[in-house]
């Protein structure tokens, strides 16, 4: 099948879809403006398109070629990038493609089209590729060279565990606000170094509670008993925030039952007493999954 077979074919999977009365009044715009159809239209074929192995080489090239396609609508070309992102699951069957899928990826990266270039380097750094990483850590040296948001890009470095990127991230951190410090704090729960950072933030109650959870999973990660130590002291805190007591309860929950500690009588008479004034039910099912694990 060549490609303009393979696009009647998606254009005709589109008319199917639509309703009898109208798919007749579709058929006699067609006939009288002679146009294509609308971008939406072809977007919704793209995603239609049945695959069939014989036409699965004409079916790519139709695609890559929708995608590399600067002067074609956005959604068109969203299409293809999803549609291709599903091939690549194919495994071995689209092994003879991706070389050039990924090179697609790649000049889709710096594409004017803000969503198409987040998708593409989304996908490459998932597939850990030197490239993306390297103008993803570039926009975040110099902001004006970004391609995404802070956020996006750490978010994005994140997925190669071994990317050398923590000394980047450190300085990016000092400087970041919401989603991007987040991210900042998640990418450097690896980070030995980061301990203290977490420590603090896990105990300043200035902080966000969406900050402070993100530290306390990070030095649990990092020294679990540095973790222990702080979280008991924020759940006999009467004067903390419930949700993040709570949050450090279950912690400590996991904590035990991962580790498999023995109790500490102290910390559960804590846990009983308060078992029997809160009224949240956060802390109401964290001392729960917390009394559970003491019996084991």
């Amino acid at each position: 099948m060549d490609v303009p077979e393979y696009r009647r074919r998606y254009e005709a999977e589109l008319a199917k879809a639509a309703p009898p009365k109208e798919r007749g009044r579709a058929a006699r715009r067609a006939l009288t403006a002679a146009k294509r159809p609308s971008a939406a239209a072809r977007a919704k074929a793209i995603a239609a398109a049945p695959l069939e192995e014989e036409s699965l080489p004409e079916q790519v090239a139709e695609l890559l070629a929708t995608l590399r396609n600067r002067k074609e609508p956005r959604t068109v070309r969203m299409a293809a990038l999803q549609a291709l992102g599903a091939l690549d699951f194919l495994g071995p069957r689209f092994a003879p493609f991706r070389a050039d899928y990924k090179q697609a990826l790649r000049e889709v990266a710096t594409d004017p089209e803000r969503e198409l270039r987040e998708s593409a380097l989304e996908l490459l750094a998932i597939d850990k590729d030197p490239y993306a990483q390297e103008l993803l850590v570039r926009g975040l040296k110099r902001p004006k060279d970004a391609l995404v948001s802070e956020a996006k890009a750490i978010q994005f470095l994140g997925y190669d565990d071994h990317a050398e990127i923590i000394p980047v991230v450190r300085q990016v951190y000092k400087r970041a606000k919401g989603a991007a410090r987040e991210e900042a704090l998640r990418v450097l729960a690896t980070d030995p170094k980061s301990e203290k950072l977490f420590t603090r933030l896990l105990q300043d109650k200035t902080e966000k509670r969406s900050i402070r959870r993100i530290s306390a999973s990070g030095l649990q990660s990092l020294n679990p008993d540095a973790f222990e130590k702080t979280a008991r002291k924020i759940v006999a805190d009467e004067t903390e925030d419930i949700d993040i007591r709570a949050t450090s309860l279950s912690a400590l929950a996991h904590g035990r039952e991962a580790r498999e500690k023995p109790a500490d009588p102290k910390l559960v008479d804590t846990v009983q007493k308060l078992g029997e004034k809160t009224r949240s039910p956060a802390m109401r099912s964290s001392i729960r999954r917390f009394l559970q694990s003491t019996e084991k």
